[in-house]
């Protein structure tokens, strides 16, 4: 989690959003962070710690995967990806914001 809130704004830079990287980057991920804790403090005692602690997880490792592969793609050994697609930055956004949401939704549950 500390990887996304010190580097999204490179992150986000890389993916074209420009100047507004670091504005942008703070603000999806404090608003997914907020909503996914909203979510899972409503859902704690429906389903228990240890069942959203195990799905959080779960959720972490995939997006973790989906972001590593599509990267690597990308970028490869020389770290020059040239253009890249609009499809190519929402993907990689969106598993973002589902590894920052599985993150409250797991683990920030746990340790408050």
């Amino acid at each position: 989690m500390n990887v996304f809130v010190f580097y999204a704004h490179v992150l986000f830079k890389s993916m074209g959003f420009g100047n507004n990287a670091s504005l942008m980057s703070a603000l999806i991920t404090s608003i997914v962070n907020f909503c996914a804790t909203l979510v899972s403090i409503a859902t704690v005692d429906k389903y228990g710690m240890r069942t959203l602690f195990l799905e959080g997880g779960l959720q972490m490792l995939l997006c973790q995967l989906v972001m590593t592969v599509s990267i690597a793609s990308k970028f490869g050994t020389s770290g020059n990806p040239g253009e890249l697609p609009l499809w190519f930055s929402m993907l990689v956004v969106i598993a973002m914001c589902v590894y920052i949401a599985g993150f409250a939704g797991s683990i920030g549950l746990v340790s408050s």
